[in-house]
């Protein structure tokens, strides 16, 4: 995450957003009175759905534990013929 004065970003807004919408990067501007985070629609959107699924009772533990599961458990024979 960037830190810069309200003063940098009112001078470099734009290329502030760019560098949010393009590379992902978080910003904080700071003022006398606090800060803001400036973050991209994409990350913003990944965030509320990591927590929409936290919320979901038991869905963490079944991440978890598809995830060290051995490789022959995570895969499900679809019926496709790909040979």
């Amino acid at each position: 995450m960037r830190h810069v004065t309200a003063s940098i970003a009112h001078r470099d807004f734009e290329g502030i957003l760019e560098t949010v919408i393009e590379q992902g990067e978080l910003f904080s501007v700071a003022t006398d009175k606090g800060a803001v985070i400036i973050i991209s629609q994409n990350e913003w959107n990944s965030m509320l759905e990591t927590n929409y699924l936290y919320s979901i009772p038991g869905m963490v533990e079944s991440i978890v534990a598809a995830k060290n599961a051995p490789a022959s458990e995570r895969l499900e024979d679809i019926g496709w013929d790909i040979n």
